[in-house]
């Protein structure tokens, strides 16, 4: 349309219809070459500090633009959208969308980092949903947008609804008062064998050994002051678990646990974890099995964050399925509502296997803590 006009002035021998024409092509050009740099050498990122956090703990989402190029950017305009579960700690202003609109220009070769407050309302993981960025020219006259969904995820952990009470702590081998320096054997250490002595459990023979010495051989492993702890939730509230679902006693049952889990692991001790629920159907009940390799602590708490507050089984043949791995040192910390018969029986089955069986009810420890 700008050259037909400038085309027409200069047939016509009009100066304004040519100076209009000049000044509407330059335009053009210089808006198409404007959306075609604006985004180049653009970054945005974000990320969440902390990225691991308890319920109620202050979090903050940083977002960082960076410029590197020498043009500026007049006008960029920011829409930053949380996802369900994670709401805005500022709310002054109108609001709508569910997160924060920011704008700022940003001169060549430097940066903007906000800190936005973020507040979790559960546990669970969260994924920052989007990101829209918008550049435009100092006319605001082309704006060039751009959705951007960054892999950025916040952990939120539980923590205990109702108070953990002391008499509770006192039943732990991890507790508080500190208990007395104990030693225990680890597993994953051998350092020998001897020969057998009675009392000697069958499952510390060495039977290869055995076998070419022609006498009993038992199995010898290093000392250390750390054990293994199992913590088994039971999610139901008795017995058959499809007539006792309460999702809000399962949610003070995982939060018990999570702040057990850290009392454990600030002892030294290495955690495990079992459930009557998954993750994934199809894949049997959940299990995080006791271990000191790196990146335990992380897969435990994950664990917690992640996992449903409804059983989808009784915990009494989770609990007699994984007896069969449990060594005679393991020290199991069984978190029930209300224990029905069947699981009575496996923890009694326990302790004749050695097994250090402690029983807490969140349920009983909640109806105190509320005068109930």
């Amino acid at each position: 349309m700008a050259l037909f006009v400038a085309v027409i002035g200069v047939a016509t021998g009009s100066a304004a219809a040519v100076l209009w024409g000049a000044a509407v092509g330059l335009l053009g050009l210089a808006t198409s070459a404007w959306a075609r740099w604006a985004w180049r050498a653009v970054e945005v990122e974000a990320w969440f500090r902390p990225a691991r956090a308890f319920a109620g703990e202050p979090i903050s989402l940083h977002v960082r633009v960076t410029n590197r190029k020498r043009l500026p950017l007049p006008v960029v305009r920011l829409s930053v959208w949380l996802p369900r579960g994670l709401l805005p700690t500022d709310v002054s202003g109108p609001r709508t969308i569910r997160g924060y609109r920011r704008r700022l220009a940003l001169p060549g070769k430097a940066e903007a980092v906000f800190d936005l407050g973020v507040r979790a309302l559960r546990r669970g993981e969260y994924r920052l949903e989007r990101i829209d960025v918008e550049l435009s020219d100092p006319f605001d006259l082309t704006p060039v947008h751009r959705e951007i969904r960054p892999e950025v995820d916040l952990l939120v952990l539980p923590e205990p609804r109702i108070a953990v009470t002391v008499d509770v702590l006192r039943r732990l081998p991890f507790g508080a008062p500190a208990r007395a320096s104990r030693m225990f054997e680890e597993r994953e250490r051998f350092a020998g064998v001897r020969q057998y002595e009675p009392g000697d459990p069958l499952n510390r023979i060495h039977w290869r050994l055995t076998g070419h010495a022609g006498m009993l051989q038992t199995k010898l492993f290093e000392p250390t002051r750390s054990a293994a702890v199992l913590l088994v939730l039971d999610l139901s509230v008795g017995e058959p678990f499809w007539d006792a679902i309460y999702p809000d006693i399962a949610e003070d049952t995982i939060g018990w646990a999570s702040f057990l889990a850290r009392q454990a692991i600030h002892g030294g001790w290495r955690v495990g974890l079992m459930a009557n629920t998954h993750l994934t159907r199809g894949r049997g009940p959940l299990r995080v099995p006791a271990s000191a390799a790196n990146g335990q602590e992380a897969a435990l708490f994950a664990a917690l964050a992640r996992m449903p507050n409804e059983p989808t089984s009784d915990l009494a043949p989770v609990l007699r399925e994984a007896a069969r791995w449990m060594g005679s040192g393991m020290t199991v910390v069984v978190l029930s509502p209300r224990p029905g018969p069947r699981l009575r029986h496996e923890l009694v089955t326990l302790r004749r296997r050695g097994a250090d069986v402690v029983e807490l009810s969140p349920l009983q420890a909640g109806l105190a803590w509320r005068g109930a």
